[in-house]
């Protein structure tokens, strides 16, 4: 008797407290929560991207010549048809004035070709003179307008030279690099400059098709490099996909006369016209993400379940196909677990 009294204090003891464990254990968890329509926002999309100029040309000789003078500099802005450079062109001035010369000496052969070739049709005609020898003259007529035309054509090509003596920019931009020294003898196709164009700036950017989509439905796109804003708009996607990135090209106008250096990264902003969840809101459980809700519930009382969302990312916004009320667990959603008893504050 003596023993039985203690065991029986110890179980009663026992059960006492295994009777406090459960009771704990029922009591449930103090959450808060928040309708989804007061959580979505629409997020800002980005992607890396770059300034690029559509022209950035080296601009070459296109005749053989020495450099008389340079006219610009690197870094210097030019406007187009402005002269970059001079070339000797003497040589050039040299084959007009002959081919001229050449021009008046075949006129002048046509004329006396011609003279003759009158005054053998009526001797022809009376048998004084055989026939070949009138067909020679006509024929000589003939090369001698064809050499006319030759001559012509010689006259063409020097004026097409001496054009070409004077380096004149094909487009508004800055010279980025000379590449001609004065004096220097260049032949056709030596490089002398390296003119960039400032007035047509564009926006490259690479992007997933499924962010295209989304591009593509957004009001507002801008270019962003620090401080600096800029508003774009899409005048081109290249209809290839790259097979390591899975990425399209993407090119974007800028406004026009815009200043900007060709080569500043950034990042190309918009916005999703589908309103998200932040990433805040979205819990891990086991493999999946999702979020916690409240269910069932009544005079505050409820149950969690957890929402899996599929197209999830870790550490990203999500879109939700649920109704607008549902009431999403906000305090306590780490700690919470999917079929708990909750109490609504």
């Amino acid at each position: 008797m003596k023993l039985l009294m203690p065991l029986n204090g110890f179980l009663s003891i026992f059960l006492l407290a295994s009777a406090s464990n459960v009771s704990a254990k029922s009591e449930p968890l103090i959450v808060s929560t928040k309708a989804l329509s007061d959580l979505l926002v629409n997020s800002t999309l980005s992607a890396p991207a770059n300034v690029i100029s559509l022209n950035h040309s080296v601009i070459s000789a296109e005749i053989m010549g020495r450099a008389l003078s340079i006219e610009v500099e690197a870094g210097d802005t030019v406007k187009k048809g402005q002269k970059l450079a001079s070339l000797d062109c003497r040589s050039y001035l040299l084959a007009k004035k002959q081919a001229n010369a050449a021009l008046k000496v075949a006129k002048t052969q046509v004329n006396y070709s011609r003279k003759q070739l009158t005054r053998n049709q009526n001797l022809v005609k009376k048998g004084i003179i055989p026939r070949d020898a009138f067909e020679k003259i006509e024929a000589a007529l003939l090369t001698a307008r064809a050499d006319i035309n030759l001559k012509k054509a010689s006259i063409e090509t020097a004026d097409l030279a001496i054009s070409r003596c004077k380096i004149n920019a094909p487009f508004t931009g800055q010279i980025t690099q000379r590449l001609v020294q004065q004096g220097q003898l260049i032949t056709a196709g030596t490089p002398l400059f390296r003119l960039m164009q400032t007035d047509s700036m564009e926006v490259k950017a690479k992007l997933s098709p499924n962010d295209i989509l989304k591009l593509k439905k957004s009001p507002l796109l801008e270019f962003v490099a620090g401080n600096t804003k800029i508003k774009a708009t899409v005048r081109s996607i290249i209809q290839t996909i790259d097979e390591a990135t899975r990425t399209q090209e993407v090119r974007l106008s800028l406004p026009k006369n815009i200043q900007i250096a060709t080569g500043l990264s950034g990042r190309l902003e918009w916005n999703d016209q589908k309103p998200q969840l932040p990433a805040e809101y979205i819990i891990r459980r086991g493999k999946k993400l999702g979020i916690m809700l409240a269910h069932d519930v009544v005079e505050s009382i409820g149950k969690a379940k957890f929402h899996p969302l599929p197209k999830a990312q870790e550490g990203q916004p999500s879109t939700i196909d649920l109704p607008k009320n549902t009431s999403i667990i906000t305090l306590n959603r780490y700690r919470v677990k999917d079929g708990d008893v909750i109490k609504v504050q």
